[in-house]
């Protein structure tokens, strides 16, 4: 039947196509490098049975402090993460934690071919889902005034950095997020203007809107805004997204690796993990410049396993039942 061996090359559009580097970062087994075990000693891996439970409690307990100390807190939060919101808001107002000192900027949101951003309201708008399930779940009393709420819009996408900067005094206190299938980092592809082989180049680059990569098209059509469907013609052409810089000038760094859309299982993550934290830093693999920085990446014991890659069974071959 001839060799099974077949080789072939990555599809020439991935914006990462390495394979001796990618052959290599299969191998390698998540619990040998569990810890600081990086190139930075300031950023962790840990392996975890439920990461969304440690972005709930780190959230809760950032915002807690705040309330505690009277001091501003400044977050770049992803959307939709509707689990997390529910259960952050239901703690905070158990507790009566107030969020007076909390400044919400979002890490990317929905636009249209015209480059105009989705509107708040918008059932295809990211920060419809925070104000549905977070925003309007807190009592009252308890909410942050909503010029704390800094949502990406058509007109300020050109200044978002700047406004980051400005409210959190350089920088974000803490950036939340999770690596998406082509190792995008909130819509960080490596596309349009986030095209270039310089790292201190790309450690630059601020908020824009970009095409995303069709990867990622079909990522975002599986969220619950989408039908959950897998429905591709449905997702918006075009993402608002803050830049690399601004994940630069964040103080700390939460990267959480158990992305699930409705209950549907995040296998398909495996494979981007093991690119953010283990391939080399580079603008190709955008989420991987968090090893860069301070910060910790809560990974899904069903993501940190060893990849197998079975052999087919010959259907001619006789089988022993």
């Amino acid at each position: 039947m001839g060799s099974k061996c077949f080789p072939t090359q990555p599809a020439p559009w991935l914006p990462f196509r390495d394979t001796e580097i990618l052959s290599k970062i299969r191998e390698i087994h998540y619990v040998d490098r569990e810890g600081k075990t990086f190139e930075n000693p300031e950023f962790a891996m840990r392996i975890v049975g439920d990461a969304t439970n440690y972005f709930a409690a780190d959230l809760c307990h950032r915002i807690h402090m705040s309330d505690v100390e009277d001091k501003k807190l400044t977050v770049l939060l992803p959307s939709p993460e509707n689990a997390v919101f529910i259960s952050v808001a239901a703690i905070l107002n158990k507790n009566q934690i107030n969020t007076r000192n909390v400044h919400i900027f979002f890490l990317s949101e929905y636009a249209n071919e015209n480059h105009e951003v989705a509107p708040v309201g918008n059932r295809y708008a990211k920060s419809t889902d925070f104000m549905t399930y977070f925003y309007n779940r807190l009592d009252p009393e308890l909410r942050m005034p909503e010029s704390n709420l800094h949502f990406i819009t058509t007109e300020n996408i050109g200044d978002y950095s700047a406004m980051i900067d400005d409210c959190g005094n350089g920088g974000a206190d803490v950036a939340y997020t999770s690596v998406g299938w082509t190792c995008r980092i909130a819509g960080i592809d490596p596309v349009d203007c986030y095209q270039t082989e310089s790292l201190d180049e790309f450690l630059e680059m601020g908020s824009a809107i970009v095409t995303p990569t069709e990867e990622s098209i079909a990522e975002d059509s599986l969220h619950g805004m989408f039908g959950c469907a897998g429905d591709i013609a449905n997702v918006p052409p075009k993402i608002a997204t803050i830049g690399p810089r601004d994940i630069a000038h964040a103080r700390d760094h939460v990267e959480i690796q158990n992305k699930i859309h409705y209950g549907a299982p995040c296998l398909w993550q495996r494979m981007s993990s093991r690119q953010m934290l283990f391939a080399p830093i580079m603008p190709a693999i955008p989420a991987s410049i968090l090893r860069l920085f301070k910060g910790i990446a809560y990974v899904n014991s069903e993501i940190a396993v060893d990849l197998h890659y079975p052999e087919d069974i010959d259907p001619l071959e006789e089988q022993s039942f």
